[in-house]
């Protein structure tokens, strides 16, 4: 079974639906170093997504890629106008997205996050909030 959950930009000029199955509606909690300029943040709420579970809605995203920690590229999708991401593509994933699940309607009421990653960049002052904390991607 699966749901449909809307999100949209901090301005209004992008408005996206992703499809995600019942046992994906929860964060992945990212505290990698990218994830951390991105945002102004200390981490990053996610969870993976096949591409086609993602639809752009309302006007349009711009595009830049980086290399990640696997030195493979990442897409990274954002409002034009005032930056929100809704989500980014890591070519090493093949056909999922990272959704950015923080931005997305109804997420507040999914509970604590169900993993943490990149533990090795975590702040020494946050609490580990998840059960299980990897050091790095998941599955390291």
């Amino acid at each position: 079974m699966s749901d449909t959950f809307k999100g949209h930009c901090h301005c209004g000029a992008v408005e996206w639906q992703v499809e995600l199955p019942s046992d994906s509606q929860s964060h992945i909690l990212c505290h990698c170093d990218a994830c951390k300029l991105q945002s102004g943040g200390e981490y990053t709420l996610n969870q993976l997504a096949p591409k086609d579970a993602f639809k752009l809605t309302k006007g349009n995203l711009k595009t830049y890629t980086y290399k990640g920690d696997s030195g493979n590229s990442v897409d990274c999708f954002f409002c034009e106008n005032c930056s929100s991401s809704p989500y980014h593509h890591q070519h090493v994933l093949g056909d999922k997205i990272v959704v950015r699940t923080g931005l997305l309607e109804g997420s507040k009421s999914w509970g604590q996050p169900v993993l943490e990653i990149f533990g090795k960049d975590k702040l020494s002052w946050q609490p580990q909030t998840a059960k299980d904390i990897a050091p790095g991607p998941p599955g390291s």
